[in-house]
């Protein structure tokens, strides 16, 4: 584990929980809060006064902000600058010099405009500033490496485009390579309809493989046909044959691998095209437990061997197999950065175990132990060593813990924290990150976030710094009571409940997902809405999900439920807390095998990640309550999934 430096007494934080009341406003926090109220409700007089009073406040560019913003034009100019200036180191420099962007562009103030924008942020803007430098007198062909950046894209640009498109086109500005590469692009990833636009573009022999491309998109099967492809171009049609068997591999393997073998001599194909085809065909069928991937696993084996997944997925097929022998010599050839892995490490000492060399085996697990970590809990377990926290407190300089704290960004950030707006204070907290320089400095933030409660935030700053042992900043206790209390009444253990909180939302109370999952453990609204119901637990609005004890009774109850349903098996469980039960079932058909091989052979490398951390995390949370706890045992000596 790394040495670190930084001591400190977190133990007050430790016991933080959700029963605690809210801390009141302080008398600035309020006469912001009504100096806000005030402007917005346009009582001008008695805003001035209040704002009188917090002129020395931090939140006070927030005041002005809204102030400029209010009545922000084309001619505005002077305060924008005045106000970038003085706060510049604030993310509200950067908001309003977008907001005077977007008032030039509806102005149609080109010229002042550009002294602001950034070209390659927005497309429609880079497209009127270019029109308006066009209208100006400057030569299309001056343009015309800007403008083919903008056309050459898979998707329909903004209408704002348009007529600098047309004019380029006209003046024959476009280069057939180009056209060709947009196609290309488009054909891979872009909407349909936009192929049928680009067809015009090519070449009128080439223009059939538009067509091709076209029925491939719709249905990738029809390059089994024997009279599919021409052969009028075989460099430019193979691309096609690539994309549809890709296709292919992901939904019907066997249907993939037999429409592989019988077209592919049908198109010449390039080294690299047949390396792709087979590389997403193997792991295509590795992921589903397919015979095939044996075979091309150890016929391939010193191909890919600087693709960290092709080398996982051939791992797996050679654990299914208990093929130890080849798992050693294709460890043997993997590049160092690979062989230095933990899973890697792991994985060969356990191989030269089973082919009988125990002693050089014992002392590759015997240092991998001291590792906190799931191969590392995974070897203590396997050599009866004890499970090690590792903790070493960070230390950092009364200077720079004081530089730190005394930042503008900290000062606003805490302040927008408490009166509970976390928008802003992420911003604010972003713009502070981005200033700091040494990891000492990161080390002081993400100390000074964890005193506040702002405990996801004070992960991923420590993480910033790369500093792993101070379990006390990275496995934060907070809301502990909760867990215990739900523990005993949904029969889990409370460090499981934490470790999935860990892993689902770095202990954040008050994180939103983009996909709308809420809190502490990353509970979705329409799953609180029906356990609330269930379980007679208080919810009305998404928002509740943001109490640490609304959420820690919904998502404990959804694991409890996740377990009963999927036998009590806690692998299962935490992985239907991350996939779905449906997904499960599918993946328990793949064969039954140890429980260790059975996680690794996860074909979802979200989950399978997420699996290997949230046990991680459980045993360290429960090093961390004192508590017994057997996962590792549990998962070294049991199977899972079914037989086929």
């Amino acid at each position: 584990m790394r040495t670190l430096v930084l001591s400190l007494a977190l133990s007050i934080i430790a016991f933080f929980n959700s029963a605690q009341a809210k801390p009141a406003y302080s008398t600035e926090q309020k006469a912001f809060l009504e100096a806000e109220r005030a402007f917005k409700q346009g009582k001008l007089s008695e805003y001035q006064k209040l704002k009188k009073d917090l002129a020395h406040y931090s939140l006070l560019p927030y005041l002005e902000y809204e102030e400029i913003r209010k009545n922000l034009n084309k001619n505005s100019k002077q305060q924008v600058d005045s106000f970038i200036e003085k706060y510049q180191s604030s993310p509200l420099s950067s908001r309003l010099r977008w907001d005077f962007i977007r008032e030039l562009a509806k102005a149609k103030d080109y010229t002042l405009m550009e002294q602001y924008y950034s070209f390659g942020s927005i497309a429609s803007f880079d497209c009127q500033i270019l029109d308006h430098q066009l209208k100006q007198g400057k030569p299309i062909s001056a343009l015309s490496e800007q403008i083919a950046n903008l056309w050459n894209v898979s998707k329909s640009q903004p209408k704002e485009c348009d007529d600098i498109f047309e004019k380029w086109i006209d003046n024959n500005q476009l280069q057939q390579d180009v056209a060709y590469q947009r196609f290309y692009q488009t054909a891979h990833e872009g909407p349909i309809g936009l192929l049928n636009y680009l067809k015009r573009y090519l070449p009128r022999d080439e223009q059939y493989l538009a067509d091709l491309w076209l029925k491939v998109r719709r249905n990738p099967k029809v390059v089994t046909r024997s009279n599919f492809f021409p052969g009028k171009n075989p460099n430019k049609e193979a691309p096609i044959l690539v994309y549809a068997v890709k296709r292919l591999a992901w939904g019907d393997r066997e249907d993939a691998y037999n429409a592989w073998k019988r077209t592919q001599s049908r198109v010449p194909l390039a080294g690299e095209h047949k390396s792709d085809v087979e590389r997403t065909l193997f792991l295509a069928l590795a992921t589903e437990n397919n015979p095939k991937a044996v075979d091309m696993a150890k016929n391939n084996l010193n191909e890919f061997l600087g693709d960290a997944l092709v080398s996982h997925w051939k791992l797996v097929t050679f654990l299914r197999t208990e093929d130890w022998q080849t798992i050693t010599e294709l460890y043997e050839l993997l590049p160092f950065d690979q062989q230095s892995s933990e899973q890697w490490r792991y994985w060969y000492a356990v191989a030269l175990d089973e082919l009988g060399q125990k002693e050089e085996a014992r002392i590759l697990l015997t240092e991998l132990a001291k590792e906190r970590g799931y191969y590392g809990y995974k070897a203590a377990t396997r050599t009866g060593q004890p499970i090690q926290l590792n903790h070493a407190p960070v230390i950092i300089s009364e200077e720079v813990m004081n530089s730190v704290r005394q930042s503008a960004n900290v000062e606003r950030a805490g302040e927008l924290y408490a009166i509970e707006r976390y928008l802003d204070a992420s911003r604010e907290w972003r713009s502070l990150l981005s200033s700091l320089e040494s990891p000492e400095e990161f080390q002081a933030a993400a100390v000074i976030a964890n005193e506040w409660g702002w405990y996801n935030q004070s992960i991923l700053t420590i993480a910033r710094a790369q500093v792993w042992d101070d379990t006390n900043i990275r496995f934060p206790t907070a809301f502990k009571d909760d867990y215990i209390k739900m523990a005993k009444q949904v029969q889990l253990p409370p460090h499981w409940l934490m470790g999935v909180a860990r892993q689902e939302s770095a202990y954040g109370p008050r994180a939103v997902s983009p996909a709308g999952a809420y809190g502490l453990m990353q509970v979705m609204p329409n799953t609180a809405r029906a356990f609330a119901r269930k379980f007679q637990i208080p919810y009305s609005h998404s928002s509740d999900l943001l109490d640490p004890a609304i959420n820690i009774q919904m998502g404990s109850r959804y694991l409890q439920m996740r377990f009963e349903e999927l036998e009590q098996n806690p692998v299962y469980a935490s992985a239907a807390y991350n996939a779905g039960k449906s997904r499960i079932e599918q993946w328990k058909k793949y064969g039954r095998y140890p429980t260790e091989v059975w996680i690794e052979a996860i074909p979802y490398t979200e989950t399978r990640d997420y699996i290997k951390r949230v046990m991680t995390y459980r045993q360290v949370y429960a090093l961390k309550l004192g508590l017994d706890d057997d996962i590792f045992e549990y998962i070294l000596t049991t199977e899972t999934g079914d037989k086929k």
